[in-house]
């Protein structure tokens, strides 16, 4: 068999991008909010913007998961069902009698306030003889009537029934309210890495290049958590600049401060957890049981939550070599006062594994600190934990011929 099967062209993976690619164009309209906007997320539309002048912009999103040869999202036809529905939608809104525009008057009342926006994924092309024809009309090049004509022909020329109807509810409008509706109606085609316009415009909030992943994932989830918390209480979605400001502007204040962003990374651990050096250590002297695996993932975690950190800050430019050396000399420092107080010329007296635990007990209380900036407890005791992993620093006095 070939093509795609009915179950593969409705799945729901194809539904989910497609809410997806909705709610990431209303997230990138949330970044781009000026003062006095409002941003509703399936309300007056699938997004809509109300301005503060009281004219408001109505948005379609349409996504294909459909590529082209080249691999590019296809086109955006002529006859292209999600074209034709998407204006079949509006003017149906516009002539909504329960809305009160049964008449033309007030038909043209609500197109004066009202502009219609189609954006998709879809790609432009030149061969789509319905877009060449509006953007004519609103050149000068061609004259309302000229247009109607062209839609006219379309529908003869289609056999597609739903089409058809579609077309039909376009030629169905008053000629001065057609006209209105066409001088209100914009296109955006080719948006296809939406994700990637949010970051460009957190990036124009003056966000430094590595910083705009942390506020795009911040915001990101922040928006999602509170949209489900809204719809969940039985509100609608709709999100003023003010709102928007007070909410989320702390991730971009954050951002903008100067202070180092420490990061969760999902840890990869090694395989032999109790293979490691400095859970060796802390197993030799009764810190931790030899199988107690719940402890050995947690300081390994630790450990490398700090590595991960150092290493992304590097690659950041957010700190240098030189800064990890004089906080690693600094741990060091710590460490060899407590070292020196347990075991006075090295010599180890009394219970030893008692001496060794109170260092480590002592650590684990103790903050680092790295280019000018304490570190928090976990980081601070997976630098120390990383430390005596290389190994460093130990904790029983023959540490160095025990595990170097």
């Amino acid at each position: 068999m070939s093509g795609r099967s009915r179950v593969d062209t409705t799945s729901a993976e194809d539904k989910s991008i497609g809410f997806d690619y909705q709610y990431y164009y209303f997230l990138n309209e949330l970044l781009n909010l000026k003062s006095g906007q409002i941003v509703g997320l399936e309300v007056l539309d699938d997004v809509h913007v109300e301005r503060p002048d009281g004219t408001s912009l109505l948005v379609q999103l349409k996504h294909t998961v459909q590529t082209s040869a080249q691999g590019a999202p296809i086109n955006l036809t002529t006859l292209d069902s999600d074209l034709w529905k998407s204006l079949s939608n509006w003017c149906k809104l516009i002539i909504d009698p329960a809305e009160g525009r049964a008449s033309v008057s007030a038909q043209l009342s609500f197109l004066k306030t009202t502009s219609f926006l189609l954006a998709s994924n879809k790609s432009e092309s030149d061969k789509n003889a319905l877009l060449a024809s509006i953007q004519d009309f609103k050149s000068g090049a061609k004259t309302h009537t000229q247009l109607v004509a062209d839609i006219t022909s379309l529908k003869t020329n289609t056999k597609d029934k739903a089409i058809q109807g579609y077309i039909s509810d376009v030629l169905s409008l008053d000629n001065g309210v057609s006209e209105g509706f066409f001088q209100q109606l914009s296109f955006a085609l080719g948006k296809d890495e939406i994700i990637d316009l949010c970051k460009r415009s957190i990036a124009e909030k003056h966000i430094l290049a590595s910083r705009i992943d942390d506020v795009f994932h911040a915001v990101d989830s922040e928006v999602r958590q509170n949209s489900y918390a809204t719809v969940k209480a039985g509100n609608k979605i709709k999100i003023s600049f003010d709102e928007f400001n007070q909410n989320y502007r702390r991730h971009f204040d954050k951002a903008r401060s100067g202070t180092l962003p420490f990061r969760t990374f999902p840890p990869v651990l090694p395989e032999d957890l109790s293979g490691q050096t400095f859970i060796k250590q802390l197993v030799d002297i009764d810190d931790v049981a030899a199988d107690d695996i719940e402890f050995h993932t947690t300081f390994t975690t630790r450990r490398l939550h700090f590595r991960d950190n150092l290493e992304r800050l590097v690659q950041d430019g957010d700190i240098t070599q030189s800064d990890i050396d004089d906080m690693e000399e600094e741990a060091a420092i710590i460490w060899e006062a407590k070292f020196r107080q347990a075991y006075p010329g090295e010599q180890a007296s009394g219970n030893e594994r008692a001496s060794a635990r109170d260092i480590v007990s002592d650590l684990r209380q103790r903050k680092l600190t790295l280019a000018t900036q304490e570190l928090p407890l976990k980081m601070s005791n997976g630098g120390f934990y990383d430390l005596s992993d290389r190994p460093v620093i130990g904790w029983l006095s023959n540490w160095k011929d025990r595990y170097k």
